[in-house]
């Protein structure tokens, strides 16, 4: 491969040209297509094959409910805590129901003011209208949802009334913007002192950008054909763009580097001279190999996200691969183009000529050499320190209720828990699975027996009221309306006679006073009736075959509460007894109940994915350094780096260290990402750190020195890598969406502590330690020829 590797690299060197007119074509035809069809990003992170999303279909072929349908609550609240039962707040809440059901007829299904679902707090201050649309949330237009905001906005919103709005509609998620240009600047001034060239500083950020821009424009064409959740593209960008830099980074050092060589050897004349052509021929077979093997591993690592069985995390995986494919590609092909069409700027200085010639050994270099356990010990300890936080680590799922405070949604979340309570934001949808043998009245007595038994349950606020429906529509029939009718006027006429018998006296003005008084008296007393007959005696509704119930279950707790949880698993407990009892079956759905789920389902996937990205990385790396105990240090430095990362991440984001989150749990697909990323990044650093202590090695025999070169060659690179990766993804801490900020400090964390102390500290220690031993392998028996240097 390395011969191949050669040539290609000679070849793209002297037809630059051809490269580069390859990939402007390419850029023309994917943004070419995605001007025609355009991006269709799904907003919901769906998950199917667990309890809680498998009983949605009965939701809606028996209850009509669609989980999938768009939703959006516009949350009106008064300012100065007065009633929005005023004349004034009605007429202004109503004139804009009314707008936007007559302008949006063809996209609504159902809108109601609050007046008409009671859903007003028990203060009268607050009232929430809701709009159901016909379509799926992911196909409900965005201009429709901003313009029913801006009716919102234009007639309810004055001095006393505040508006905020809230649904699955509503959700938006940031894909950056200044961030990535933050991270990018960082990269060019890291760049810029490594190479001392504006020039050459910027051509790993080039290289990048083509590959990002193609994957990702990719990604969003994709999104026509295949249902790809909106945060992928965040992640693809992310990794794309540290990737790109990365590996563009470690092929222009190295062709510095050989350039470096030649010129040394022309100066001493020690050895071969190369050209430009052929020096790049060498950089593509070693460090073209390495980027290769680095690309396909974390490829690999994304790609492995589907063994989860997730689909929003396939689809971040794939989305993320993309990118890293790209990546690479503009790395080994459109990067030498770029070189050789500016190799008058890409070329080493005659002071770093001499300088490398005559290189001590750093105080760092010196360390890692002459005591190799002390400097193990010390990344050990201080990556045990910061592992320790990660032992109470809560994962969850993303909620409004941690969004920035300045956005609507978490308003709108901040409004309904002050004045509904914590658990109107997390109610859990109960479906409850009936015994057909039973009578209806037999079901009815179960039912009964149900909602007590969850009424009485801790941390339970209330099962949500039910419409008896069969009684408001006999109050509306024809019939019943006349003989109210009828009842009424001889309820008033009675009303009215008795107090002429007792005031016969009375003018006809308070005969009119008191007429109007007993009819006022008559309709608040039918009101009370019907509202009473309106409520089911039980908090259920039974589909029309009888063969379901509903009930929603209202918690005292938020949605991130661990009592809302244990709430759930008590139900879900209680419903595994009933069955046995009763032969009826409570299922849980909803977003909380199937947050609960995805959580779950994580934590029991996370062993099988990491083991099995583990031992896959573990074959590769025995085969290619043809080692056993470097693989295995490297697997073992990793599962040091991730805990430790995964235990920062749990002060910033949950504990709420320096105050950059509210302190939520941790995003319950972060450990399984952190996984499939780290793992790919470390192996990157590894490769290219122990590739060249084997290389030296296998020409010298001589540890030390191996060592020495590669800490002296790949050490200031990978330094200056990692640096711009923990650039890159730090600088997603700036982005106001928790799960993105979570995902950006994870993973600036995990290089952060995974390049520094593992890659760059334990590793060519252990090296050291272990000596000849490293590479034992059947087959390559190269370390027979050398004598064992160990001291």
């Amino acid at each position: 491969m390395k011969n191949g590797l050669a040539k290609f690299g000679k070849w793209v060197y002297n037809n630059k040209f051809k490269s580069i007119l390859a990939w402007i074509v390419i850029l023309i035809v994917f943004v070419g297509s995605l001007a025609t069809m355009g991006s269709n990003f799904n907003t919901n992170l769906k998950i199917s094959g667990v309890p809680s999303t498998d009983i949605q279909s009965v939701l809606k072929k028996e209850f009509n409910q669609s989980v999938d349908a768009g939703t959006m609550n516009i949350v009106v609240q008064n300012k100065d805590d007065h009633s929005i039962k005023s004349s004034a707040d009605k007429q202004r809440i109503n004139a804009a129901v009314a707008k936007i059901k007559s302008e949006h007829k063809d996209d609504i299904k159902t809108i109601t003011s609050p007046y008409d679902s009671q859903t007003i707090s028990s203060d009268n201050t607050t009232g929430i209208v809701a709009v159901t649309f016909k379509k799926e949330a992911n196909n409900v237009s965005k201009s429709v949802v901003h313009d029913i905001e801006k009716i919102g906005n234009d007639k309810i919103k004055s001095q006393n009334l505040k508006v905020a709005y809230s649904g699955n509609t509503v959700a938006s998620y940031d894909i950056g913007g200044t961030s990535e240009i933050i991270g990018i600047a960082i990269a060019f001034v890291l760049l810029l002192v490594l190479f001392r060239s504006f020039v050459t500083a910027g051509l790993p950020i080039i290289s990048a950008l083509v590959g990002l821009v193609s994957g990702l424009v990719l990604v969003m064409i994709g999104t026509n054909f295949f249902s790809i959740a909106s945060v992928a593209q965040t992640l693809s960008i992310m990794i794309s763009l540290a990737v790109g830099i990365d590996y563009a980074l470690f092929i222009i050092h190295r062709f510095i580097g050989e350039l470096r060589t030649s010129r040394q050897h022309e100066m001493d004349n020690s050895g071969k001279v190369l050209a430009p052509d052929e020096a790049m021929g060498v950089t593509l077979a070693s460090a073209g190999s390495s980027v290769l093997f680095a690309g396909i591993t974390v490829i690999i690592a994304l790609v492995g996200l589907s063994l989860v069985r997730i689909s929003f995390l396939t689809q971040m995986g794939i989305a993320a691969a993309v990118g890293v494919v790209f990546a690479v590609l503009s790395a080994m092909t459109f990067l030498p183009a770029l070189i050789s069409l500016l190799h008058k700027f890409v070329k080493p200085s005659e002071k770093s000529v001499k300088v490398a010639k005559n290189k001590k050994d750093g105080w760092f270099t010196k360390s890692i050499i002459q005591h190799p356990i002390i400097m193990s010990l010390l990344s050990v300890v201080v990556l045990v320190a910061f592992m320790v936080p990660a032992g109470h680590m809560r994962l969850g799922m993303p909620f409004d209720g941690v969004l920035p405070k300045n956005n609507t949604q978490r308003q709108a979340y901040d409004m309904t828990a002050d004045k509904f309570g914590d658990g109107y934001n997390a109610t859990l949808v109960g479906v409850v699975k009936l015994d057909t043998s039973n009578t209806d009245a037999q079901n009815n007595k179960i039912l009964e027996k149900v909602t007590n038994h969850i009424k009485n349950m801790d941390n339970v606020k209330m099962l949500a009221p039910v419409v008896n429906e069969a009684a408001v529509a006999k109050f509306k029939t024809p019939e019943m309306q006349q003989k109210l009718k009828a009842e009424g006027q001889q309820y008033v006429q009675t009303k009215v006679m008795d107090y002429m018998k007792a005031n016969p006296t009375a003018s006809q003005a308070e005969q009119q006073s008191v007429t109007k008084k007993y009819t006022s008296e008559y309709q608040a007393k039918v009101k009370a009736d019907m509202k009473k007959a309106a409520m089911s005696g039980i908090p259920a509704k039974i589909s029309k075959d009888k063969k379901y119930a509903l009930i929603v279950v209202m918690p005292k707790t938020n949605t991130a509460s661990a009592k809302t949880e244990n709430l759930a698993k008590k139900i879900n407990s209680y419903s595994d007894s009933l069955k046995k009892s009763d032969h009826t079956k409570i299922t849980l759905t909803g977003t909380n109940a199937v947050n609960i789920d995805i959580t779950e389902k994580l934590n029991n996937a996370i062993p099988m994915f990491m083991g099995i990205v583990m031992l896959l990385a573990f074959v590769l790396l025995m085969f290619m350094f043809k080692s056993f105990i470097i693989p295995l240090m490297a697997i073992i430095g990793f599962g040091l780096s991730l805990i430790a990362s995964l235990g920062l991440t749990t002060l910033i984001m949950q504990d709420g260290v320096f105050h950059i989150s509210e302190g939520s749990p941790i995003i319950a697909f972060l450990p399984v990402i952190m996984i499939g990323i780290v793992f790919g990044l470390a192996m990157d650093y590894e490769v290219f750190m122990v590739s060249r202590i084997r290389e030296t090695y296998i020409a010298t025999g001589d540890t030390n020195r191996a060592v020495k070169t590669g800490l002296q060659e790949s050490g200031p690179v990978i330094i200056t890598a990692a640096l711009i990766m923990i650039a890159v993804f730090g600088s997603f801490a700036l982005v106001e969406d928790p799960t993105i900020k979570s995902i950006g400090i994870s993973l600036a964390s995990g290089v952060l502590f995974d390049a520094f102390l593992v890659r760059l500290i334990i590793i060519p220690a252990t090296i050291k330690i272990f000596g000849r031993a490293n590479w034992v392998f059947p087959g390559a028996n190269y370390y027979n020829k050398f004598k064992d240097d160990a001291q």
